[in-house]
């Protein structure tokens, strides 16, 4: 190799490692950009990572209020169900009144139900009474009505007795 031919090999080289540095240096700029993304992403992460503690805590204090209503609930379950109970024990012994009253109801019914009866039968008797003197009066008139007639019967006839004695008597 001659002296010419390795100062262009020089130069060629030289060339191309400048060009490897260029390109070195354009791939360190990147990897400093990518650097840069990751902090960005790193701290993204980081805040990310904030806020699932923010909403675990959250979370753990959700679990809390769950557990002091679950507890509300059941104190509330057992009062309610004591309560209850006692209300079944006052409709069972207002069931027993009411079973008591509607018997005496029924006996109530039964006897006005003879009642009533008895005033049925009490009215069609004087229905009955009041048809009898009704016809009795109306047979009374019938007779006096012909006891009037026959009283004039007997003036007209005693009338005629008289005239005929008179003429007789004359």
């Amino acid at each position: 190799m001659t002296s010419s031919e390795r100062d262009d090999l020089i130069e060629f080289l030289t060339g191309q490692f400048t060009q490897i540095e260029r390109q070195f240096v354009q791939v360190h700029q990147r990897f400093g950009q990518m650097d840069e993304r990751f902090d960005r992403m790193d701290q993204r992460f980081v805040q990310i990572d904030e806020r699932f503690e923010r909403v675990d805590q959250r979370f753990g204090q959700i679990d809390e209020r769950f557990g002091q209503v679950d507890q509300r609930i059941t104190a509330l379950h057992h009062h309610m169900d004591a309560r209850f109970l006692a209300m079944d024990r006052r409709f069972d012994g207002i069931d027993d009144r009411f079973g008591e009253m509607l018997g005496h109801l029924d006996n109530i019914y039964r006897r006005l139900e003879r009642l009533e009866q008895e005033y049925y039968a009490i009215s069609q008797q004087l229905r009955r009474i009041e048809g009898a003197l009704t016809d009795e009066s109306g047979r009374r008139e019938m007779l006096e009505r012909d006891l009037a007639a026959l009283k004039e019967h007997i003036i007209v006839l005693q009338a005629r007795i008289a005239e005929i004695e008179r003429r007789l008597g004359s």
